[in-house]
């Protein structure tokens, strides 16, 4: 996936007010199941479920099976990269945009 996809499925995932709560959650618990995740929300856990496929799918969020139960946790580092690559690719344009005639 180009540059440009990575930056754009990251801030789709983001852009929804429940994916993001789910991440500052994550931020704050380290790891949850589906059901914890769910619980503090007020809605079904098929929503929840389908949220974190999105945040799994853009690499914000990394999950592992353990018996029935699908436990989640935030990729901070994955996240951290991604945000700083997107800063320095707007700085990049801003500086040429300025150095340009």
């Amino acid at each position: 996936m180009s540059q440009q996809g990575v930056f754009t499925r990251f801030l789709e995932a983001i852009s929804d007010p429940i994916r993001m709560q789910i991440v500052f959650l994550l931020h704050d618990e380290a790891e949850l199941n589906v059901g914890e995740i769910a619980s503090r929300f007020r809605v079904s856990r098929p929503a929840i479920s389908h949220h974190l496929r999105i945040l799994k799918d853009a690499d914000i969020v990394l999950s592992e099976k353990r018996g029935q139960e699908n436990y989640y946790w935030l990729d901070s580092q994955r996240m951290v990269t991604t945000l700083r690559a997107l800063a320095d690719k707007l700085e990049r344009t801003a500086v040429d945009k300025a150095e340009s005639p």
